[in-house]
């Protein structure tokens, strides 16, 4: 009879301790959870927050105003329910640039808690065939790639992108120098990838803009051509970020 009460016991305290790491998951963030995008707020004061596994930015702007008003990202990672950044670039306050920054994260369905604010799901990486951070590897100059000088070092441009939003930065993390950005949203389909601006710190007037490109992933690699937002043609080539920090 003891030995009964004992396998019991022993039974009802594992589904207890099963339980209990259920309600805790469920609330706790998750990286794999977390990847995609994000939002809040309204058109004039619109929020969005893109996560790929290795990087992040957060950027508030005002759509109809044509504003980008700030932005900022880095690196990130989970640690139980706390969401450790650490910060590459900020336009709004570049002493931050090094910095370690923890929040409280809290992810459930298409609802996300970090700190203060209350996120609303986009998508979680897909459609999109390019969801990741790229960092940008060269241009094909005369028939031959070649490779951009210091490619992972301090002077970066990132594009990070989920299933339906993308955004390019480009800064410098020793100088803490932010220098541009643009973002919106975007499409990938027969080997054309287009976006559409809506934000942009160079030239403003290029939102509501929609640029097709062909793109083709070759060796690890996203290979990005066509004309840009000047008119400019560009063959360009971008690495996988998280191919460049093992």
């Amino acid at each position: 009879m003891k030995t009964k009460i004992k396998t019991a016991g022993g039974i009802l305290s594992a589904l207890l301790i099963v339980v209990l790491f259920s309600s805790l998951t469920s609330t706790q963030g998750d990286s794999k959870n977390l990847t995609g995008a994000w939002e809040y707020g309204t058109p004039e004061n619109h929020t969005v927050l893109i996560i790929s596994p290795t990087a992040f930015a957060v950027t508030h702007y005002d759509l109809p105003g044509k504003k980008m008003m700030s932005t900022y990202g880095g690196a990130w990672k989970i640690v139980g329910d706390t969401l450790i950044q650490t910060i590459e670039f900020s336009s709004a306050n570049p002493d931050e640039v090094g910095t370690v920054k923890k929040q409280a994260v809290k992810s459930e369905g298409s609802s996300l808690v970090l700190g203060k604010d209350n996120f609303t799901r986009i998508d979680a990486g897909k459609p999109g065939a390019l969801a990741g951070a790229w960092i940008f590897a060269g241009r094909n100059e005369n028939g031959k790639f070649s490779e951009f000088p210091g490619l992972f070092k301090s002077r970066r441009t990132m594009k990070i992108l989920s299933g339906t939003r993308f955004q390019w930065i480009a800064y410098d993390i020793d100088s803490k120098k932010f220098f541009n950005t643009g973002g919106g949203t975007y499409t990938t389909a027969d080997g054309k990838y287009t976006e559409t601006i809506e934000f942009f710190t160079k030239t403003p007037e290029s939102v509501g803009k929609s640029l097709s490109f062909n793109f083709a992933l070759e060796d690890g690699h996203w290979r990005h051509s066509g004309a840009s937002s000047s008119g400019a043609m560009i063959d360009e080539r971008w690495a996988n970020r998280k191919t460049l920090e093992k």
